[in-house]
Formats: structure tokens, sequence, C-alpha cells
């Protein structure tokens, strides 16, 4: 047994699964996602949810009634956010944030964990 009472093996373990969490981006389902096929021009069909993480109905062009992007949107590992791409946080960031009382928006804001700006509300977590 190690000087901290916890088996080498075991605090290895431990610290590997910390360092992977502070490095892993949170893993969220898409919003927005290829469908593997092609148009006849050869570019790739996407799909779009009817509904984001945070709850919100997807809006639609009100001519074409094609799907928009908006605040909230998931691709991969980023989240669409003012007309721009933003990394997910870390798995540990996300963590401390379900402890706290509260939680930054993309933009850096605090506030409270079920603001719907709040990165646990735009990633369907409150």
């Amino acid at each position: 047994m190690g000087s901290n009472g916890v088996e080498p093996h075991l605090k290895a373990m431990i610290d590997l699964d910390l360092e992977r969490s502070q490095s892993e981006p949170l893993p969220v389902d898409p919003t927005i996602w290829k469908t593997g096929k092609l148009t006849e021009e050869g570019k790739p069909i996407f799909r779009f949810s009817r509904v984001l993480r945070n709850g919100k109905n997807r809006l639609r062009h009100p001519e074409t009634q094609k799907p928009l992007l908006m605040n909230g949107d998931i691709v991969g590992a980023c989240l669409r956010w003012n007309d721009e791409w933003v990394p997910i946080p870390s798995i540990a960031a996300f963590q401390e944030w379900t402890m706290d009382s509260v939680c930054p928006t993309p933009d850096g804001d605090i506030v409270e964990p079920d603001a719907p700006n709040s990165w646990l509300s735009l990633v369907g977590l409150v």
C-alpha cells in the first residue's frame, strides 16, 4: 500500500482518469451530422435535429423552410455560438459546474447553472 493509503496501481488508474477528464471534451450528441449521402453535385448531405440539446426548437428559413444554424448547434466537439464554433469544455469542467452554484456561458459570463445560455443548459445537462 502506498503512503497515502491507496494501492499504487489504483492511484495510477485514478491519475489517468483525472488526466483524461481534464483533457477530453464532454461527449455530446451532435445536432448536425452528415448522412453519408451526396447531392447530385457531389456535396455531402447534412441532417439537422428538430430540437437543440437545450430544448429550443430549430428555426427554419421562412421561404425555403430549410433548417437554420442556431446558437447551441453541436458538431463534433464544438458548439455554435454567436456565429462562431466554440470548443466544448472538458469533462472535468462540467463536473465542477454541476457541483457549483454558478456556470459560465460560451461568452465567459457567469450565470446560474439552469440559465438558458449556461454551458450546462446548452449541452442538455439541465
